[in-house]
């Protein structure tokens, strides 16, 4: 996981989304199986939101260099949390 924003949350139990596409909802598999890079937003309450506006991709869709720059690259000169 890569995570910005930890200076005003420390700990992410879940991701909004609108109910359906109509209004830019994101539908996501909902199992252990399959992860995520998503991108969105933390709001004044704290809860992360996420659209189809968003980049949403299927970690198993990226390609090598794209993981190997979220995992090490990316990190270099960012303010991220990588785990």
């Amino acid at each position: 996981q890569m995570f910005k924003g930890f200076e005003k949350f420390k700990d992410v139990q879940y991701v909004y989304t609108p109910f359906d596409s109509s209004l830019c909802g994101v539908k996501l598999e909902a199992n252990n199986k399959k992860q995520y890079l998503l991108t969105g937003q933390i709001l004044s309450d704290g809860k992360v939101l996420i659209h189809l506006c968003n980049y949403i991709e299927p970690w198993d869709d990226l390609s090598l260099s794209q993981k190997k720059s979220l995992n090490q690259r990316y990190q270099m000169g960012c303010g991220c949390k990588v785990s």
